[in-house]
């Protein structure tokens, strides 16, 4: 038996750096979608950011066990500082949400300065609410299943036509 090795030569240089090939998602924090409840701040326990005082998370409870829509933000904010993340949460109020997180990485500059990576748009089941949550005493935030990936990203239009009251 014989093999026949062969080599193959290129004209064109190897990039060393190839094109990103990140599809660009519409960021659906910049929609302008009122929030129902207060954004919610996480570092080593959970608080309300605009008043950086402890938050039960009652409305967001609350908003679970109507099971209409609404939407919910909260900031994952880890020491020592050298990460951010936020997850949007729009509560459609047909038992699915549509969720988009954001991260950033500043590790050689101030987070502030750093450009947001978007996710995709992910649609997900909401789960029932457990049996300890009961109106007036529901302090946990709505859980999500089944959350697939979209194929194509809902429009601020279409968001904004989704979380309108129903007439």
């Amino acid at each position: 038996m014989v093999l026949t090795l062969g080599l193959v030569a290129c004209d064109s240089e190897i990039d060393a750096d190839p094109p990103n090939n990140v599809p660009a998602h519409v960021d659906l924090f910049a929609c302008g979608v009122q929030l129902t409840c207060p954004a919610y701040c996480i570092h080593l326990s959970i608080a309300d950011c605009s008043s950086g005082g402890p938050e039960t998370l009652g409305c967001a409870g609350e908003l679970w066990l109507e099971g209409g829509s609404g939407a919910l933000e909260v900031h994952d904010r880890p020491g020592p500082g050298n990460w951010m993340g936020d997850k949007l949460t729009l509560l459609l109020g047909d038992g699915k949400a549509l969720v988009q997180s954001r991260t950033r990485s500043c590790l050689d500059a101030p987070c502030e300065t750093i450009p947001w990576e978007l996710g995709a748009h992910e649609l997900c089941d909401v789960a029932t609410p457990p049996a300890t949550c009961q109106p007036g005493a529901c302090s946990e935030l709505p859980v999500l299943e089944n959350c697939a990936p979209l194929e194509t990203d809902w429009s601020c239009g279409e968001v904004a036509t989704a979380m309108s009251p129903m007439p």
